[in-house]
């Protein structure tokens, strides 16, 4: 394709050791290619560096013709350009069109199930490979970076509809069940508890094809403890389901879902380790109050129906209630809000900030012990186990007939090279377990700041309408509003902790009980190899 340039609207921070390139504002790039997906290009810098960005970061420079001649009409040409238009469109239908029903339906139970290990190459994978854009867990230590599933979220922060919503111009919703949000002494407020908790299972990944078999698909059954009815569900419906979670819900942390991989996409241990990262996505939404409850994710968890699917799916990106706008949906306290109660947000941002950045330090540490636990900790251990064994198999003087000191010292090698062989098969998944439970927290601390700092763009409008607005009453509305926002992020912040306190705690409790069984294996297997030499 040919190249253009674009002019940089936002800063960019890719992400080390993958293909992404970090972009800065005002900065002029060339395009390379735009048929990456996803919403990402490829382009060069001013330094001749070459790497990925999001396509709604940049904006394409207008550039002044030359003078051409009058076309001349050429059928043929004409006949290959309505055929690229239309292989466009069939890309861009690819993510949001009504056909995707054809992977949509009730599954079976009788789905095989892969592989279960975990192998994936993506942003919190630990990876033994040597390539840095198939492997490790890619973690930022600046704080703030936005990672591809934020995209979403920082183009709705723009697109907020806070101003819509404090000014009051949308008619209250006449549909659907009020969301309330209570007062707290301790934190404020909370959303209103789970009248009726619910779990969904995420199982039986299977491959699959359509069109003849000229497109294949990995589909995912889910089945929800409240129907016991299993729907089969593509990577790219729960992608569009994120997507309209964020559109909506820009004052709730959505947890983010595994990245879109392109290469390897059907292996065993990719397919089961995204499986187990869609599983805990699933687990996050089914504890909070509000994501648990709204229309698009029962849709999402119980259409059948191809036309009902269509419908929900219309209704769904329809939704005139998204963003800052869904607080009208919110009952909260009528108490007005202190000024010291809302500068807490301050508080809470600082430490966000400073959770996202050591949360990322730790995912760091699990790819550094899963990689030393499949290289370099099984090579040194297999390296001492050699070497016992090599001096055993000198120790006796014809060869022929081993002597008792020579078994016990080879016996004595094998049993460390068995050693390392555990900590391949059996430490690093540890530390995988540990990763894909911090990745859902690094993506939702990464989140949340946008979420604070809608808040405190709320309150600047309060005050500008305060200076502008001269009915009192008008002005009431506009700081009711303003406090039910608030009220509903103080709630959101107060999920987030008793999660994250459950959560994590589990979490290390689990790597313990872990560690502790493995290391004891290995000190059984030491002190049985220690009485044969009794």
């Amino acid at each position: 394709m040919s190249t253009f340039k674009v002019l940089a609207l936002y800063d960019f921070d890719g992400e080390p050791g993958s293909s992404e390139m970090s972009i800065k504002a005002e900065e002029i790039l060339t395009i390379t290619r735009t048929d990456v997906g996803e919403g990402w290009w490829e382009g060069l810098n001013s330094k001749g560096q070459s790497g990925l960005f999001p396509q709604a970061y940049v904006q394409r420079m207008k550039e002044s013709p030359p003078a051409m001649p009058a076309p001349v009409y050429n059928q043929e040409l004409d006949d290959n350009k309505q055929k690229s238009t239309e292989e466009e469109a069939d890309w861009d239908d690819e993510w949001d069109n009504d056909d995707t029903y054809s992977e949509i339906g009730q599954g079976t139970n009788n789905r095989a199930r892969e592989s279960v290990y975990a192998n994936e190459p993506n942003q919190n994978y630990v990876h033994g490979s040597n390539s840095n854009n198939t492997a490790d867990i890619h973690v930022d230590n600046k704080g703030g970076t936005v990672s591809k599933k934020s995209l979403n979220r920082f183009s709705n922060y723009v697109k907020s509809g806070l101003e819509s919503y404090m000014l009051g111009t949308l008619n209250q919703p006449t549909h659907g069940k009020k969301i309330h949000v209570y007062r707290d002494e301790q934190c404020l407020a909370v959303w209103e508890p789970l009248s009726n908790p619910y779990t969904v299972q995420v199982t039986s990944p299977k491959k699959a094809t359509k069109m003849g078999g000229l497109k294949s698909f990995i589909a995912y059954s889910l089945t929800p403890s409240f129907s016991n009815i299993e729907v089969s569900r593509r990577y790219k419906h729960f992608d569009w389901l994120h997507d309209r979670m964020c559109d909506k819900f820009n004052i709730v942390a959505v947890p983010p879902l595994p990245d879109k991989q392109i290469s390897g996409r059907y292996e065993e241990q990719f397919i089961e380790h995204r499986r187990v990262q869609l599983q805990e996505f699933v687990n996050y939404v089914c504890r909070h109050p509000v994501l648990s409850q709204c229309e698009v994710w029962y849709h999402f968890l119980t259409c059948t129906d191809e036309k009902q699917w269509k419908q929900g799916k219309r209704q769904a990106e329809k939704d005139p209630f998204v963003g800052a706008n869904f607080c009208m949906s919110l009952e909260s306290p009528e108490k007005e809000l202190l000024q010291s109660d809302k500068d807490k947000i301050d508080d809470n941002l600082n430490y966000i900030v400073k959770m996202d950045q050591n949360v990322k330090k730790l995912m760091q540490t699990c790819q550094d012990q899963w990689n030393k636990c499949s290289n370099m900790y099984k090579r040194e251990f297999h390296r001492i186990g050699e070497s016992f064994f090599a001096l055993g198999s000198s120790l006796d003087l014809d060869g022929k007939i081993p002597s008792e000191v020579a078994t016990e010292v080879q016996q004595l090698g094998t049993v460390y090279m068995q050693i390392g062989r555990l900590y391949e098969d059996q430490a690093r998944d540890h530390w995988q377990a540990l990763s894909d439970k911090l990745y859902i927290y690094k993506g939702i601390t990464s989140s949340i700041p946008d979420v604070l700092h809608l808040q405190k763009s709320s309150e600047t409008k309060k005050r500008d309408c305060e200076k502008t607005i001269q009915n009192p009453l008008q002005l009431n509305d506009i700081r009711k509003r303003g406090d039910c926002l608030t009220y509903a992020v103080f709630a959101e912040l107060n999920h987030f902790q008793m999660e994250k306190n459950t959560d994590l705690r589990l979490s290390m409790k689990t790597l313990l009980v872990d560690q502790i069984k493995f290391y004891k294996n290995i000190v059984g297997q030491l002190e049985d190899t220690l009485s044969r030499f009794n």
